[in-house]
């Protein structure tokens, strides 16, 4: 039985219930972790993937939270933007002592 067939028996039974397939005993997840290995859990939701690659969430769902989501990583939660630290004995990512005007 092919991945393909047993992910379809697998969604079948999870739609309509029944005796549990024994193909389907030994599913894993199989989607691609950061290492390029298959993921091996075996909690699967219907698609047939793991909580962790078989994401429920479906984006946001008002108008508050779609502007939330758009300026993802823009600004902080004050409203401020996103400034890196400075401190007195900062050389930055310049590496010269002298300020932005070339103090």
């Amino acid at each position: 039985m092919t991945d393909v067939e047993r992910r379809a028996l697998w969604q079948h039974w999870c739609d309509y219930g029944g005796d549990f397939p024994h193909a389907c005993q030994s599913m894993i997840c199989g989607a691609r972790t950061r290492a390029g290995t298959p993921c091996k859990r075996r909690d699967l939701y219907r698609s047939g993937r793991c909580k962790l690659h078989g994401a429920l969430s479906t984006g946001p769902r008002t108008a508050r939270g779609e502007r939330r989501s758009a300026r993802n990583g823009k600004r902080t939660k004050r409203g401020k933007l996103h400034e890196r630290v400075k401190k007195p004995n900062d050389l930055g990512k310049s590496g010269s002592a002298a300020g932005p005007t070339g103090d």
